[in-house]
């Protein structure tokens, strides 16, 4: 993964809510102000998601960085998914502790205060992890160039509509599976893609050799290492979010400690017991600084790490499938050939009967052959496109309508044909349009698949190697706040007993 060389960095610096009227509803939603050098652009949520889909489909055989999961802000989840990342209140003295769920105060009239306070720390959160989203990309040149990233930090383009546009709807609409792997945007109206079997997990019963293949085996080593990087993760999460629950509870009684020196020291008129009481309020400032330390630096980046772990699957089951919708095409590319030999068999049979009535009807004037040929199928990849189109886009409008087909299947089950001939040869060449269509999607995604295999396992091992060493930060980071933390708390009762 090449990386570019720049100091910029792209910020969020601020997120409001704003509205939209919608089918005659007024819609609330955030928009975030995004900050490029000297250019600044508001993005909605939606945006950052159609983006995502572009890049993820442009660059299929990619890792594209993940953004946090979607969350209403209208509900109370905000609060419980805020605190279920181990997340404490910022103002630990001014909440309430009850099963590990950080809880605010009650009013005098037993009503909980306003969800501003969750809402703003789920904000903070997306501002956070979606400035990392969008550095991420900024730092890979190809996906830093694409036209999607460009226009989306264009703060001219409505990028809702930049995406579901003429030219780029095929693409937004289109399922990653019927796209081309190295050239999507070139392709896309290549109809050897737009017709390919869309696979799907259920379908890998059908190709049991598959679990034996090598690159699955690639597969289930890796999976087995995230599993486990997973589990342990989750678990320092949890551990972590019970630390933060205790580390809450004490700042609390160091809060109320502090208080009553204070209390004690005006009684005694004793300037040591003051500056202990100060003591103990500083230390709750100490344990405030490091439960925010801990949530940004170290939460954050443990979210971010989980959700790259998901996306690494996602990946995986991209290459998977298309493996999958390979074997399907080879699979239906034999049954073709199979039908089209038999066809093959009996129309040559059928043509030497008419040649030989042709033969007893016209002796001796020469006859007029022109009509006994056969119309040979498209044999160049021209004209396949073009009879593909017209298969595809020049349905009768009545064929949608139900019923209709079922209704034509008896029709002409009791009236008889009345060019039957016709009729044989138009299915005889629709089946061979068939097998070179088969051919050719073989021979493109049999390609492909040599392309993908190779480009995702080299993603994979440079992304596995990039992960060990976030792992490696993030407990640095997570010893290094805790050190801090101990550090100016000894200093704090080292000057004080100094005094």
């Amino acid at each position: 993964m090449e990386n570019r060389d720049s100091n910029l960095q792209i910020k969020i610096i601020d997120a409001g809510k704003s509205s939209d009227s919608h089918s005659h509803q007024l819609q609330n939603y955030v928009v975030y102000l995004i900050q490029l050098g000297t250019v600044t652009v508001k993005r909605r949520y939606s945006e950052f998601e159609a983006l995502r889909k572009c890049l993820k489909k442009e660059f299929p055989t990619l890792i594209i960085p993940p953004i946090p999961e979607k969350q209403s802000l209208k509900s109370n989840i905000a609060f419980t998914t805020t605190n279920s990342f181990g997340f404490a209140s910022s103002a630990l003295s001014n909440t309430e502790h009850n099963n590990s769920v950080v809880v605010p105060n009650k009013s005098s009239d037993g009503t909980r205060p306003s969800d501003s306070i969750p809402m703003a720390n789920l904000v903070e959160y997306r501002k956070r992890m979606l400035a990392a989203f969008l550095n991420k990309i900024f730092k890979v040149e190809r996906l830093a160039e694409s036209r999607f990233f460009l226009n989306f930090l264009d703060p001219e383009v409505n990028f809702l509509d930049y995406v579901t546009n003429k030219e780029n709807n095929p693409l937004y609409r289109t399922s990653i599976y019927r796209l081309s792997p190295s050239r999507p945007l070139e392709n896309l109206e290549n109809q050897l893609y737009l017709t390919l079997p869309i696979p799907s997990s259920a379908d890998s019963h059908l190709f049991k050799e598959l679990s034996e293949e090598e690159q699955f085996q690639k597969f289930v080593s890796f999976e087995a290492k995230f599993i486990k990087y997973e589990l342990v993760l989750s678990n320092i999460s949890k551990l972590n979010k019970h630390l933060m629950k205790h580390i809450g509870e004490l700042s609390e009684e160091i809060s109320d400690l502090g208080s009553s020196f204070s209390q004690l020291s005006l009684i005694q008129d004793s300037t040591y017991i003051e500056n202990i009481g100060r003591l103990f309020e500083r230390h709750k400032l100490l344990l405030s600084a490091l439960n925010s330390s801990i949530n940004i630096g170290f939460m954050d980046k443990l979210m971010e790490l989980k959700h790259f772990s998901i996306t690494c699957k996602g990946l995986m089951e991209y290459n998977r499938k298309k493996i999958i919708q390979y074997k399907l095409i080879e699979k239906d590319l034999y049954n073709t050939r199979s039908r089209y030999k038999r066809y093959e068999v009996e129309e040559i049979r059928i043509r030497k009967i008419d040649q030989k009535m042709e033969n007893v009807l016209h002796k001796g004037d020469g006859g007029n052959h022109e009509n006994d040929e056969i119309v040979d199928p498209p044999i160049t990849d021209e004209e396949l496109q073009t009879a593909l189109y017209s298969k595809s886009y020049n349905k009768p409008i009545y064929g949608k309508i139900p019923g209709v087909s079922k209704l034509n299947n008896i029709i002409l089950k009791y009236v008889s044909d009345p060019n039957p001939d016709e009729t044989r040869r138009t299915k005889f060449y629709n089946l061979k349009l068939r097998l070179f269509q088969l051919e050719r999607q073989y021979q493109i995604t049999q390609q492909d698949l040599g392309l993908i295999n190779s480009a995702v396992m080299s993603e994979l091992e440079v992304f596995h190697n990039w992960f060990k060493e976030e792992l490696r930060k993030l407990v640095l980071a997570y010893n290094k706040f805790f050190k801090e933390y101990f550090m100016k708390s000894r200093d704090s009762w080292i000057e004080t007993n100094s005094d």
